[in-house]
């Protein structure tokens, strides 16, 4: 489960950047719906040029069903993003933040009532510290916030279909490579935000240092982070990776602390702490759990062979006979 628990953590953090970049983005003259699509739109030619490279035949991969990854990203995963960035909108960063965060209780309610997954004991545990951690770093914003009815429109939403589009992406991404699986869900959230952008129209950045952060977003947190997506999801399942996402939130803080000279409370150092606390119990937690469910040495040693139990099987006593 490793490889998995890091490529999760390690596009998450990825992930983090993006609130930043936003910013300076929406500072240069882009609106979010054109920030997106160029992000999309590059990161799928990226995408695409390095499933050429590897020799992965995209045509055969969308007759094995690549073509459901791309309805998934045209549909739920183009809704999560834009309710998401339009609630930054109305709300609060704060208030959208910690709305949004609750996806990890979703994503494991889904499991158990949809799919009858158990729910392991451990795993409430740490979504609820993380959740409290959450709530200590957005506290400031939440006192000093203002709640718009519009916002809450597009905030509410946005867990429950993010929630939903990773229990689907746990099951239908087994079945692609990881690159083929970020191709198709960039394919088809491009597909969508190009849509959008031909209605509301096309921002493009006033700079060039604008234009460079683009590129930046679409092949660091745009291909690079959902490649790791697609190969994380379907190997740790939706409520895994929902609890060691959650590294994006304090990546965002540690952002802001450092470029943004935001102030470090002792709540939101708390916060920071609890949440870390919660991904590194959940990932320690589920190692033990895979690592006692192996058989022994011992006991593969003193299994009989296929062949002998073939044999067993064939013999009299076996038979009834």
């Amino acid at each position: 489960m490793w490889p998995a628990a890091l490529a999760a953590v390690s596009g998450s953090a990825m992930v983090g950047v993006m609130p930043l970049a936003a910013r300076r983005l929406y500072a240069d003259g882009l609106g979010a719906p054109s920030m997106l699509f160029f992000r999309y739109a590059i990161a799928v030619a990226a995408l695409a040029c390095a499933a050429r490279l590897i020799g992965i035949d995209l045509a055969r991969a969308w007759r094995s069903g690549g073509w459901r990854v791309v309805l998934l990203g045209a549909t739920l995963g183009s809704a999560q993003t834009l309710f998401f960035w339009q609630s930054l909108r109305y709300l609060d960063t704060s208030i959208a933040v910690l709305l949004f965060y609750t996806y990890p209780a979703l994503t494991l309610a889904l499991d158990r009532l949809f799919f009858r997954q158990p729910i392991r004991p451990v795993a409430v545990f740490c979504i609820a510290v993380i959740l409290f951690g959450a709530g200590l770093i957005t506290a400031p914003g939440l006192r000093g916030g203002t709640i718009d009815p519009r916002g809450l429109l597009w905030a509410v939403p946005s867990p429950l279909v993010y929630a939903v589009y990773l229990a689907i992406n746990a099951r239908l991404l087994r079945r692609h490579p990881p690159l083929v699986g970020a191709l198709g869900l960039f394919a088809g959230m491009t597909a969508t935000f190009a849509l959008l952008v031909a209605l509301t129209g096309l921002d493009t950045p006033g700079s060039g240092a604008g234009w460079l952060l683009i590129v930046f977003i679409a092949l660091g947190p745009g291909a690079m982070t959902m490649t790791l997506f697609s190969f994380s999801v379907p190997r740790l399942g939706a409520s895994s990776f929902a609890i060691l996402a959650n590294v994006e939130l304090v990546t965002v803080v540690l952002l802001g602390t450092l470029v943004l000279d935001e102030a470090v409370t002792p709540a939101r150092a708390l916060g920071g702490g609890l949440i870390v606390a919660g991904i590194l119990t959940h990932a320690l937690a589920r190692q033990t759990a895979t690592f006692e469910a192996r058989p022994s040495a011992a006991s593969l040693r003193s299994a009989p062979s296929p062949a002998v139990r073939e044999r067993a099987d064939r013999s009299p006593q076996a038979s009834g006979g």
